[in-house]
């Protein structure tokens, strides 16, 4: 659901008094962390003020934030298109798991992969097409440059302009300056009618959902001409922003992000994969026959031990969210939690495969609850379920909020004063890496900072949430 910050390559520290090492220990994103089981709460929730709001990821493939959203409720001719790669997504995927849940001969496992792969070069064709009919339709459009540009559009006009186009024009009424139209030539620059559907700005969604308060809409006049900013305009400013603050080396130093864990590169469907003897496995088909790899080390992590600390302090204790990256595989899908759920299932201090200290092993259930983006482009069906996510009102408390969530199984080791030491996963289901920007508000500006600099003109627009 978007592309994250660059990774970060973490020396492999000793492990410490707690058994985690690395980029696994909780210190890189709580400060002064409770390790101590017993003590910390079985389930929290964010307060209601700093529940973070649901957004787009707003993906490149409709040019980001260029993306006229609110002039956009007609089906488009690629709706069919589009219809048709889903299902053939859904035929591969069906035909993967057969790989690994049929009791298929080398001969058979053969037919299936010639089967995906033809399934996949027609996939190709089809999303060479919609990406040219995503060109027409999301990139080659006209674009307002010059103040007289504005005054010819009527209002209704106006209010349809994308986020990017919006806040150019702002920032022309602001200052005065012919600015070229700056952010929306930035966006169109990173985005592709060609990009992978997944590919976004999640990262600088998610950041941005649990530092902000939710944008209200706003009205900004100067010079005859009115911008009005819906609560999506807004929300996409503020994740370019978020998404651009790790794009530039200037920024990047400031931003001082925390994180647990490494990203999975690694596909493997959940019908592949196995634990046998507290070790996980995937399956793989080669030359026709299933051979059997020991996952590697980034696709096991994070560590339930760190992500139960981390998430039982921030949330819980804190009063604090944070981003997980909520799938395994190479796709990146940032979302920002705000709520989760424990319940233990079993305790015994006959430990097996523990980490080394540990005295006691607790089984537990989670469900970790995130903000979430809709999911499902609004051309292919009647109902807001169907909607590109983007509204002009507020959403968080209505019935147009999105959320999801996951339901996790992990073992807890603690030592013999019951701090969580470590532990090891039961469930395929578990977040790849966690992370959070400890800096907050607006980095500032200067010549270095690009288009940052540019876009700091929305601490006029928007409120940082209250720490």
């Amino acid at each position: 659901m978007g592309i994250t910050a660059k990774l970060i390559t973490c020396v492999l520290f000793m492990a410490n008094a707690w058994g985690y090492s690395g980029n696994q220990q909780p210190k890189w994103m709580v400060d002064n962390a409770k390790y101590e089981f017993y003590s910390l709460p079985l389930e929290g929730s964010l307060s209601s003020e700093k529940t973070p709001w649901s957004s787009s990821f707003w993906p490149h493939i409709y040019g980001g934030i260029t993306f006229r959203w609110n002039d956009f409720y007609e089906t488009p001719s690629f709706a069919p298109l589009h219809v048709q790669i889903s299902e053939i997504d859904e035929e591969i995927e069906e035909l993967q798991k057969s790989l690994f849940t049929q009791d298929n001969g080398v001969e058979a496992n053969f037919q299936i992969l010639g089967k995906v792969q033809s399934l996949k070069n027609e996939k190709a064709s089809l999303i060479a097409v919609k990406s040219l009919e995503h060109k027409k339709y999301f990139f080659d459009l006209e674009r307002p440059r010059r103040l007289k540009n504005l005054k010819n559009y009527s209002q209704e006009e106006l209010d349809k302009r994308s986020p990017a186009e919006k806040y150019d024009a702002y920032m022309y009424l602001a200052t005065g300056k012919n600015n070229g139209f700056k952010l929306t030539r930035d966006v169109l620059n990173m985005t592709s009618p060609h990009s992978a559907y997944w590919e976004g700005i999640c990262n600088g969604w998610s950041s941005a959902a649990l530092e902000f308060k939710e944008p209200k809409p706003q009205s900004i006049s100067a010079n005859g001409v009115t911008i009005n900013f819906g609560s999506s305009d807004l929300k996409a400013l503020l994740s370019h922003y978020h998404a651009a603050i790790t794009n530039n080396w200037a920024t990047a130093k400031k931003s001082n992000t925390g994180r647990v864990g490494n990203r999975c590169d690694t596909e493997f469907p959940k019908e592949a994969w196995f634990i046998k003897d507290g070790v996980e496995y995937y399956k793989k088909i080669e030359n026709g026959k299933i051979v059997i790899n020991k996952a590697p080390p980034e696709c096991v992590d994070t560590n339930p031990g760190a992500f139960h600390i981390v998430m039982a302090n921030l949330i819980g204790l804190q009063n604090q969210g944070f981003v997980a990256e909520v799938v395994r595989d190479s796709e990146v899908w940032n979302q920002p939690v705000y709520k989760y759920e424990t319940k233990i299932i079993s305790e015994t201090d006959q430990v097996q495969y523990g980490t080394r200290g540990a005295v006691k092993q607790v089984e537990v259930e989670t469900a970790m609850h995130y903000a979430n983006d809709g999911g499902r482009m609004f051309w292919i069906a009647d109902g807001s379920d169907d909607e590109f996510y983007a509204w002009w009102e507020q959403t968080t408390g209505t019935a147009n909020y999105r959320s999801d969530k996951k339901n996790l199984r992990y073992i807890l080791d603690l030592d013999r004063n019951n701090n969580i030491i470590g532990g090891r996963w039961l469930s395929y289901e578990r977040p790849d890496f966690l992370w959070l920007k400890k800096q907050r508000g607006f980095l500032g500006s200067g010549m270095f900072h690009g288009i940052v600099d540019y876009m700091s003109g929305l601490k006029n627009l928007v409120e940082l949430q209250n720490y």
